[in-house]
């Protein structure tokens, strides 16, 4: 042995390929621990006797962290619980109007109200959210959902569950800026490229499943009014009344020859339903605030650590990016109008003797339809990344002979019909709601390297923006009535 032998250890056979030992200890780490492997390096020194050398491997440079599945599952139930509460007075339509003496208008205003107010902080909030991190961020969301949960459990009294139900709202409306524009840079932050579409699926779609579920849980816990013959007037209070009138312009009192039989027990209901969702937003800032980091310790992607343009700079970029408007446009145009219109599903089906159970059922079949389709669409474009502009296609087609269909039974050009209508209802869900997450990823591409929260911002602040719009109609006075 020479000299130079002496100086140099003799490598193991299994060694000699030190790169795919290497690489394949990454891939290891990469599937299945959350930390960096540190291994033992045996060799056999100059005198024969065996040696052992701890080595520190190099970190690696993307790493995919089983947390990340508790992580959008904490997300989604905000996002879940936000737009259950959301959705609360639309499904039991007919109970609160007769214990609180409301109009169709106030059911479409306090749907408008979370509408207005998350358009109102959305740009902000993502912008809070790209500079200061999802966890503080949605810590001050579940706060303020947990609060605007809260004050409607005060008290049942009409006059004041007026203002606390518009306050909830706007609160409740606040608190999902984050949990509705975040899914995007959640997903780009914790996941890996093949899973975006999928994990943006998963978090998008929690709120349509929110919205589903309040068509189940509020009918279910709220029994429908039972009316009894009954000679008088119902009286109205001082505060009530300014309020309708400023807002709605309807008369201080209202004069009924019937009576609800059962409005206590309706008030209880109602009672219990609020502290159900005061719970539930409770557990999620709870849950928040125990554990939810900002970002995992290495990116799932190489995209995901590289730097994003300045906020304000990408803001600006955004405006004057037409190839985007164009996607944006045509997402909230379809998106926009069917979220809203799904919540005041029973005020549109009550004149054609669709009561609120029943409409509440088609509501409901309807979103969980459109989250299924979501979730299958975006797990076959995770497939097939270059054809999701066919998939759209082909989604906005089905949804223009759904609604046709719709819109001929209940203005009866064509035999009305129950099942045909549930069906047609159905069909309106999965294929407008079935393209969403496929048109947050095509907005995301286009509007690359600009953050995700503020790509995700725009397009729900245009989402809304049209939604408002569709539910201000409901302020005209005897919309949709034949004179």
């Amino acid at each position: 042995m020479n000299k130079s032998d002496e100086r140099q250890p003799l490598l193991r056979a299994d060694q000699a390929d030190a790169g795919s030992s290497v690489a394949t200890r990454y891939g290891h780490a990469f599937h299945n621990h959350d930390d960096v492997v540190v291994g033992n390096s045996e060799y056999v020194s100059a005198n024969g006797s065996l040696a052992t050398e701890r080595v520190q491997e190099p970190t690696p440079t993307t790493a995919v962290f089983k947390r990340r599945w508790y992580i959008i599952f904490v997300f989604s139930l905000g996002n879940f619980i936000q737009a259950m509460a959301w959705n609360t007075w639309g499904p039991i339509t007919e109970s609160a109007e007769v214990t609180f003496d409301w109009q169709d208008s106030n059911i479409g205003m306090l749907a408008n109200y979370g509408n207005i107010a998350f358009m109102v902080t959305v740009i902000p909030m993502c912008y809070f959210m790209d500079v200061k991190g999802l966890r503080i961020s949605l810590i001050i969301c579940g706060f303020l959902l947990a609060l605007g949960c809260g004050i409607r459990c005060i008290t049942m009294e009409p006059a004041a569950m007026t203002w606390l139900s518009n306050g909830g709202a706007l609160l409740i409306g606040f608190g999902g800026s984050v949990p509705f524009a975040g899914p995007a840079k959640l997903s780009a932050v914790w996941f890996p490229p093949n899973q975006r579409t999928t994990a943006t699926s998963i978090a998008s779609f929690s709120n349509y499943l929110g919205i589903a579920m309040a068509f189940i849980i509020g009918p279910a816990m709220v029994q429908s009014p039972r009316y009894g013959t009954h000679n008088g007037t119902v009286i109205t209070s001082t505060l009530q009344s300014s309020f309708d009138v400023m807002f709605y312009g309807k008369n201080a009192s209202n004069t009924s020859n019937t009576d609800v039989v059962n409005a206590n027990e309706v008030n209880t209901d109602i009672r219990h339903l609020m502290y159900l969702h005061a719970a539930l937003a409770g557990l999620f800032f709870l849950l928040v605030l125990v554990y939810f980091p900002d970002k995992p310790p290495i990116p799932p992607s190489p995209t995901a650590a590289m730097e994003r343009t300045e906020w304000l700079k990408g803001l600006r970029h955004l405006v004057t990016n037409k190839a985007l408007w164009l996607v944006v446009s045509a997402g909230a145009i379809s998106a926009g109008v069917q979220g809203v219109w799904i919540s005041v599903l029973d005020v549109n089906l009550k004149p054609h003797g669709i009561s609120q159970h029943t409409a509440g059922y088609m509501g409901f079949w309807q979103t969980m339809a459109g989250c299924t389709a979501g979730l299958l669409i975006a797990k076959f474009s995770d497939l097939f990344m270059r054809h999701m502009k066919m998939f759209l296609i082909v989604l906005f087609i089905g949804a223009i002979l759904a609604v046709v269909w719709f819109t001929a039974m209940c203005e009866q050009y064509i035999p009305f019909n129950i099942p045909c209508l549930y069906a047609a209802c159905v069909l309106i869900g999965v294929f407008i709601n079935g393209g969403i997450p496929l048109f947050y990823e095509i907005s995301c591409e286009a509007s690359y390297p600009v953050a995700e929260g503020v790509t995700g911002g725009l397009m729900t602040f245009v989402n809304n923006l049209v939604g408002i719009g569709f539910l201000f109609i409901m302020l005209i006075k005897n919309i949709g009535l034949v004179v």
